[in-house]
């Protein structure tokens, strides 16, 4: 195997790891925004992971991206 087809499987690797960490950041991030509708936003934990959830559906969106 040359050296170019090693690094393209290199690449392959890794974006498959980020598009795994991606997927699993987005899956808790709606869990964590489902966790906060059910708390209801009353309570500042609730908030919290409201907030929360967001930015991970949102970071793992990017992640998937790349």
């Amino acid at each position: 195997m040359s050296v170019a087809g090693k690094r393209h499987r290199g690449a392959q690797m890794a974006n498959a790891k980020l598009n795994f960490t991606g997927e699993v950041t987005q899956m808790a991030g709606v869990a964590a925004v489902v966790a906060g509708v059910v708390l209801s936003l009353h309570h500042w934990p609730a908030a919290v992971a409201l907030i929360g959830g967001g930015a991970a559906f949102y970071v793992g969106k990017k992640l998937r991206a790349q």
